[in-house]
């Protein structure tokens, strides 16, 4: 999970690149900023070992950590799924001839680890329980318990295979084969097959198989609990939470009241309380995945800012000239070391520094006065905004959009950088009125 504060960089740089490529959205839906950018998200991809080469091994204290309840009963599975994690399973179900069910909360990891736990599940006829979140590789275990209940704000979560290289950074996704695997096939396989083989295993409809794995390791689908359901991913519902959270899990008032000590999150909740209280849900989930709260805090922090990305545009002109001021200045920062934001690696943990830090408590101030403001401008028409964006900005950036493509992703990224360059150089008259354009994008703002 990486943490780049310049969240509200991202969906910027989505709707810019979607006009100049003349373009519609991605035909994946994106379910949230977790999606666009893994910085956020406690969704890892589904990683597969490389042919050669392995990623380092975690810190021995890293990766998922696995518990026996006082009864023996249960046994906790919590955090990712690295290497060692199915030796450490499998050490301990040795020693629980009374397990039942194995309660999941975990964000993935490599598929190997997974498919092999998923294996002992399986032979022992457990029982797997979702309380909080299940993705990725995790859903391999998942799929292999004997009945399948998903908690009642449970999330469980979908996504391709990727082959990672040496630095744990994605190389490339293994299209499906027609191989024909077995419940017992382990090793030296297509990560997408075993996946596939996992949710066939246990039952699950087609249709939702293949949709499962239409969703890019960038990206992540979360279906309801109905869908679950009617696909038969999951067997039951559960009315309340029926086990005990696992060692060292926190409430979610608990969660929230740590939350509410500051004034971002009192103000959301205050102006936003849905989607205030579906991020206090996301920290909830994710401090109970094997993530410290300050991670957790991460996910459902851009959450907050991505929703204020959306109506930001009709904020008064002295508030929009903060915000500019405050992106371009980190696109400045950004440009003269490099970019290093544009090449964290899918899956890693970036330590934030002091310069991060005094930017999330300035961009903190600019959403909270954002949200307590009651002025609010008129919308600027979509197609106003288009003409007025492509006119004075598209060809400030003509050089650096053709140049972006040949660097994927990583050129995408920088060209949201640069859009704030440009549009922060020109003359006082033109650039707040640019700004306002491009925030207000089809696409990228919301009417309300």
């Amino acid at each position: 999970m990486n943490f780049r504060p310049r969240a509200l960089l991202i969906p910027v740089m989505l709707a810019a690149g979607t006009l100049l490529l003349g373009t519609s959205a991605p035909a994946q839906p994106v379910t949230d900023l977790r999606t666009i950018q893994r910085s956020a998200a406690p969704g890892s991809p589904v990683k597969e070992p490389p042919p050669v080469a392995r990623p380092p091994a975690p810190k021995p204290d890293s990766g998922v950590k696995v518990t026996l309840s006082p009864d023996g009963q249960t046994v906790y599975l919590v955090g990712m799924i690295m290497e060692g994690s199915f030796h450490r399973f499998d050490d301990l179900i040795r020693t629980a001839p009374k397990l039942r069910t194995v309660y999941l909360s975990s964000a993935g990891g490599y598929t190997i680890e997974a498919r092999l736990i998923a294996a002992l599940v399986r032979k022992r006829k457990l029982d797997t329980y979702v309380e909080f979140y299940c993705a990725s590789a995790c859903t391999q275990i998942f799929a292999a318990g004997r009945q399948r209940t998903i908690g009642p704000t449970a999330r469980v979560g979908f996504h391709q295979a990727v082959l990672v290289d040496s630095f744990g950074a994605p190389k490339r996704v293994r299209p499906r084969t027609d191989r024909k695997l077995t419940s017992t096939t382990v090793f030296g396989v297509n990560g997408n097959d075993t996946l596939r083989l996992a949710y066939e295993l246990a039952g699950v409809s087609p249709g939702f198989i293949d949709k499962a794995l239409s969703y890019g390791h960038e990206n992540m689908w979360l279906p309801s609990a109905e869908e679950l359901l009617d696909a038969h991913m999951a067997t039951r519902r559960a009315d309340k939470s029926e086990l005990s959270p696992p060692p060292g899990g926190s409430t979610r008032d608990d969660v929230s009241s740590k939350l509410l000590q500051s004034p971002l999150w009192r103000a959301a909740l205050d102006r936003s309380p849905q989607t205030a209280n579906a991020a206090i849900d996301e920290v909830w989930r994710a401090s109970n995945s094997g993530y410290s709260l300050e991670e957790a805090t991460a996910v459902g922090r851009s959450t907050l800012v991505l929703d204020a990305t959306r109506t930001i545009h009709r904020a008064p002109d002295a508030i929009l000239d903060r915000s500019l001021t405050l992106y371009a200045g980190s696109a400045r920062t950004q440009r003269q070391r490099g970019y290093p934001a544009c090449r964290v690696q899918v899956g890693s943990v970036t330590e934030r520094d002091a310069e991060d830090l005094a930017f999330e408590q300035r961009e903190d101030n600019l959403i909270t006065d954002f949200l307590m403001s009651s002025e609010r401008l008129p919308q600027m028409d979509g197609i106003e905004a288009t003409r007025t964006f492509s006119r004075e900005v598209v060809p400030k950036l003509a050089a650096a959009y053709r140049s972006s493509f040949k660097d994927g992703q990583e050129g995408k990224c920088r060209l949201g950088y640069q859009t704030f360059e440009a549009i922060d150089a020109m003359p006082a008259k033109q650039r707040i009125k640019a700004y306002r354009a491009l925030l207000s994008l089809p696409g990228l703002a919301d009417a309300d």
